[in-house]
């Protein structure tokens, strides 16, 4: 008799956790985190560390209070269901659960930032505005090929809004201004990278490196990493990123712009000002550069032509 009360108690108890399950879920899987009320957090899948539920569309909705806020997001865990392994790069995240990522223009508009799916980690990501949204999509499992039936944990990251654009180093001008000078006085070397560094750098983004040496002095950059979307001639005409060179705070014609994946490996100013601009588009996302850079003190060689230099990564190089 016991025995019999016992699974009576226990069936009940199923019965009750099972009517909660729905509300709970829902209210997982629609979020909206305002930075005014959480500047820095974790965003998850439903379920997770569990099996998320299938099928399921999650949205979540981060908004910054400034115009000057930037959402940055990196990933500690990604696991979802595996495209069909047939499939051609471009089309693997048609046939499977995904994490679609949106910059939200004035809070409303959705511009499409990438897709990700499968169990590859995706590098950090920035928005370019202080709106981000994320759409997590879970198919039903009848819909997916029998090599897709597993279901996964789904995902954590890491969210904060940022106006520094997670920048290392340099002195911001302003909040949310993508503009960082770096005068001899503070540091006579250092490194430089592009916005969000470790991750893909913003879309729709200009930033600009302003360098002041000493009297005397030039300053060298030694790129050590190049990864900017586009072809040549590196330009808007062409649809890409670029990143230009100037020893005069407007354009300089005879250093030519870069972008794709070989970077010029030195290049020198011609005197105590330089500047570097980094230009992002709004199509496709590289993870940038670094460049080492170093305040040379030159005006021990009276007789030396101060002249930009240039040298590929292959070591060829010259006076331009």
């Amino acid at each position: 008799m016991r025995v019999n009360t016992v699974l009576v108690l226990v069936a009940a108890t199923l019965q009750v956790t099972s009517c909660h399950l729905p509300h709970t879920l829902a209210h997982e899987c629609n979020k909206t985190i305002r930075s005014e009320e959480e500047g820095e957090g974790v965003v998850e899948s439903p379920g997770y560390p569990g099996l998320y539920p299938t099928p399921a569309t999650c949205t979540y909705t981060f908004l910054g209070a400034s115009p000057h806020h930037k959402v940055q997001l990196a990933f500690t865990y990604f696991s979802l269901r595996e495209p069909p392994l047939h499939l051609v790069a471009h089309e693997r995240c048609l046939h499977t659960d995904t994490l679609a990522m949106y910059n939200l223009v004035n809070n409303y508009t959705r511009q499409e930032i990438d897709t990700f799916c499968g169990t590859s980690v995706p590098l950090p990501i920035m928005s370019s505005t202080p709106g981000l949204q994320l759409v997590f999509t879970a198919k039903p499992a009848t819909s997916l090929p029998e090599t897709s039936l597993l279901i996964h944990n789904g995902f954590s990251a890491r969210f904060k809004f940022v106006t520094n654009l997670g920048m290392k180093s340099g002195q911001q001008t302003a909040p949310g201004v993508c503009q960082f000078l770096y005068n001899s006085t503070n540091a006579a070397n250092g490194t430089v990278y592009s916005p969000n560094p470790e991750g893909y750098y913003p879309q729709d983004t200009t930033c600009h490196y302003l360098f002041y040496g000493r009297p005397g002095e030039v300053v060298r950059l030694t790129f050590k990493y190049f990864d900017v979307e586009g072809v040549m001639p590196c330009n808007e005409a062409t649809d890409s990123d670029y990143l230009e060179f100037s020893n005069f705070p407007s354009a300089d014609r005879k250093i030519p712009a870069y972008c794709g994946n070989v970077a010029p490996s030195i290049i020198q100013s011609d005197g105590t000002f330089f500047r570097l601009t980094f230009r992002s588009n709004n199509k496709f996302s590289g993870t940038g550069f670094a460049t080492d850079y170093q305040f040379l003190d030159m005006s021990y060689q009276p007789y030396t032509i101060k002249k930009v230099i240039v040298m590929t990564a292959g070591g060829s190089g010259g006076y331009s």
